[in-house]
This record gives structure tokens, sequence and C-alpha cells, in this order.
């Protein structure tokens, strides 16, 4: 999916809910902080840009932990959202996070013969 659909397709669906949950005097064209902060990050998944990313999350202070718990980008849970579209950087960046997160545990015995 190239960055303009889905720019569009963030945009439209970032219209909908904001004028779903505005009061009818708000300007529809505005992005509330949220929502661009949002938008921002699923363009960098997207765009398989993991340094792009760090600097997003710290632009608008969100930490990994909370942008693979909370964000969400066309239905989609950010990870699984990186996986679809191929974004391999990104998805190695925050896999971690998520099995962290998860509970999944990886032991590597440093001291075990080759």
């Amino acid at each position: 999916m190239n960055t303009m659909t889905l720019l569009r397709s963030a945009a439209l669906t970032i219209t909908v809910a904001t004028s779903l949950a505005m009061p009818a005097t708000a300007s529809k064209g505005d992005l509330s902080y949220i929502d661009q902060a949002v938008l921002s990050v699923c363009v960098e998944a997207a765009q398989d840009d993991a340094f792009g990313l760090v600097k997003t999350l710290k632009a608008y202070r969100i930490s990994k932990d909370n942008a693979v718990k909370k964000v969400v980008c066309n239905s989609q849970p950010l990870v699984d959202f990186a996986r679809t579209e191929q974004a391999h950087k990104v998805v190695k960046l925050l896999t971690p996070v998520e099995n962290r997160i998860n509970g999944n545990v990886t032991i590597k015995d440093v001291d075990a013969p080759l």
C-alpha cells in the first residue's frame, strides 16, 4: 500500500471518528493532537522507517510500550500493522517490546560451549 493511500484512509478514518465525537461547530479538517500523533506513527511504520518512528515517538512523548499497547493503525495493533505492511525494520524494533509486554521471555546461556 503506498503512502498516499494510507494517508487518505487514515485521514478518512480519523475524520469520521472525530466528526462523530466532536460537536457540530468544530471544523472537520482539523486534527487533534492525538489524531496527528497516531497518524504520524502509522505513516512512519508503513514507510518502514525505524529511525523516523523513534523520532516521532519521542516528539509526541509516546513510549514504545504505549505505542505497542495502544496505537491502532487500520484497525490493527501497531506491530501487526507493520507486519502487514512488510515493514521489517519497524517489526524488528518493536517485537522485543511486544514479547516483553506479552510475557514471552528468552533465556540464552552465554557460558555454554558452541
